[in-house]
């Protein structure tokens, strides 16, 4: 029987995070016996200091003594994860009964696709008519394709790239996921019909904006030209842009890779995609 690992991050200081976490693994753990698949949960949690009780079976509460980043603390969650699959989640979300049936059903239909997002209607921007047809959708852009607030991916997927780059703390680790991906030529798809509600802003990692900042030498020039208003708001999602582009190139090298690797894919030989997406 297959069986998926839930990894959830949290920062459990306060009562309402308790109780979005619980209504989190509650969720999933329904999901889970709906879809008749064996599960565990791993909750990596920030607070040190946390005594909050949980009752869920096959729950292990995993307590870093590291300082809490993004991908760092969810490759300890793969450490320790026993799964065919890891589900990666932000503690911020809500599993619809059947997202896991879903997510199951395409993923044994497909054996070839090795990592998924599932669907939050009120956030996705593809076409109402494509998520409709489609029971799943290749691809790999940030928001349509791909949500880093819940990715399931193949223990498969963590041979090839070994494991999540830890230099991205929190802002840009989905793109950078999504480059990884694109690299080792493995494929991902958005999920059509598995829902999962993501409650923007609650999750214990804040989007907190600064307004009055100068910004880094090394701040991207199109982003100012073509005003990219929420980045240029925050410091720390800057400096995550500019990680990214240093890692894989500029935004123009990044296109040029990205084309010829879609072109070798599509005469098989995107195996060669390794040699073409690099990065430092």
């Amino acid at each position: 029987m297959t069986k998926f690992s839930l990894i959830v991050l949290s920062k459990t200081d306060q009562q309402s995070t308790f109780d979005m976490n619980v209504d989190c693994i509650d969720s999933f753990v329904k999901s889970a016996i709906s879809a008749h698949v064996d599960y565990e949960i791993l909750l990596i949690e920030s607070n040190k200091n946390s005594n909050y009780q949980y009752n869920f079976q096959y729950l292990k509460i995993i307590t870093p003594k590291d300082e809490f980043s993004f991908h760092k603390f969810l490759n300890i969650g793969v450490k320790h994860a026993t799964g065919d699959y890891y589900i990666l989640s932000n503690n911020d979300v809500v599993f619809d009964i059947n997202w896991l049936v879903e997510t199951n059903n395409v993923l044994q239909h497909n054996p070839k696709l090795l990592s998924v997002s599932p669907l939050d209607p009120k956030a996705n921007s593809l076409p109402k008519d494509t998520l409709k047809n489609n029971n799943y959708i290749v691809g790999y852009q940030i928001q349509k394709h791909l949500t880093g607030w819940c990715i399931v991916a193949h223990k498969k997927v963590f041979k090839a790239i070994k494991q999540l780059d830890e230099r991205f703390g929190f802002y840009y680790a989905d793109n950078d996921y999504a480059m990884q991906l694109q690299k080792y030529n493995i494929k991902h798809a958005l999920v059509t019909k598995a829902i999962v509600h993501h409650l923007h802003g609650q999750s214990s990692v804040k989007d907190k904006k600064n307004v009055s900042f100068k910004l880094p030498e090394k701040t991207p020039k199109y982003i100012i030209r073509e005003n990219w208003t929420w980045v240029l708001s925050n410091k720390k999602m800057i400096e995550g842009l500019i990680q990214f582009h240093e890692k894989w190139g500029s935004r123009r090298a990044i296109k040029i890779k990205l084309y010829i690797a879609k072109v070798l894919s599509n005469l098989g030989l995107g195996y060669l995609n390794r040699f073409i997406i690099t990065h430092r």
